[in-house]
């Protein structure tokens, strides 16, 4: 066994062997759609749209859901051509690099996740496994009406995917980033955004927008998208992840980068080693989706 885990390198697949005997454990099995066996075979990414027990869903290989009460139900099959079209999307979308090496391994989709009072339209399960309820009835998504373009046409149901999926991409780098953290104030565990709320503890619009006021002066002085950035690398890192897929340039840096010289200079750090380390041109991922959100308006 030793022989055979060092003759793996870190970006090869570990299968099963005939000649051991071992039985396929982990990906499409043969009877699955071209389209999804495709997927794994170009992303090693399993786009799960298909299961018979719930437990299938709520326990992935080393977390299980034990806050699901309800379990999931499977997805409409008339619901499936749609849901590969919006996965393709996105991956087009990143390099194949990158999402091999550092994707999570699982895109469940399911028709619901969990009920009651506690339904859920997406949830991350673990570092590998990341459930989303197809279609989405999350507050504001829209209706698939032209499945090609939903990706660029719904901005509420992408940004919810990728504010989730970047906090795993951050916890699942293969190391931190260098110069990245350096290039903005030390992160403090949410110290500093509990002390502004403790010197504006008020309710009304006025304490609110003080609050606010505060927060983003905190953030653009530090380097962060957002005070929770102040949190942690993890935290930061993936905010940086969100920001960059869905929105342009232009915008970014009117609203960001202008009004902080550390912010720009990690927008700088974190895009370079992108491109360097992943072959991966984030921003252009989110100049295309800015451009082609445009257009449906």
């Amino acid at each position: 066994m030793l022989l055979l885990a060092s003759s793996c390198t870190k970006n090869e697949s570990i299968n099963s062997s005939e000649s051991f005997g071992f039985q396929e454990r982990f990906g499409p099995k043969e009877e699955e759609l071209p389209a999804v066996k495709e997927m794994f075979k170009t992303y090693d990414l399993w786009l799960r749209l298909n299961f018979k027990d719930p437990k299938e869903v709520t326990n992935s290989i080393l977390v299980q859901d034990v806050n699901n009460r309800y379990g999931a139900t499977p997805m409409d099959d008339k619901a499936k051509p749609s849901a590969i079209m919006f996965v393709d999307t996105l991956l087009h979308n990143v390099s194949t690099d990158f999402v091999r090496r550092v994707f999570p391994r699982e895109f469940f989709f399911v028709k619901t996740y969990n009920g009651s009072w506690w339904k859920q339209d997406i949830y991350v399960l673990g570092r590998s496994r990341l459930i989303v309820c197809w279609p989405n009835e999350r507050l504001n998504t829209q209706p698939i009406t032209v499945p090609e373009t939903h990706y660029y046409q719904d901005s509420v149901l992408t940004r919810m995917v990728w504010g989730n999926l970047s906090g795993m991409l951050a916890q699942r780098m293969e190391g931190k980033v260098p110069g990245f953290e350096a290039a903005g104030m030390p992160y403090d565990n949410g110290k500093a955004l509990d002390e502004i709320d403790k010197n504006f503890p008020g309710n009304s619009d006025e304490d609110i927008e003080a609050r606010n006021r505060e927060v983003s002066k905190l953030a653009a002085e530090r380097g962060y998208i957002s005070g929770s950035g102040s949190r942690g690398y993890e935290v930061d890192l993936g905010q940086w992840f969100s920001l960059l897929t869905t929105e342009s340039y232009p915008n970014i840096k009117k609203v960001y980068l202008d009004s902080s010289e550390k912010r720009a200079a990690k927008y700088k750090i974190l895009t370079d080693f992108l491109k360097k380390e992943y072959n991966w041109d984030i921003q252009a991922a989110g100049n295309k989706y800015r451009k082609k959100l445009d257009s449906f308006h």
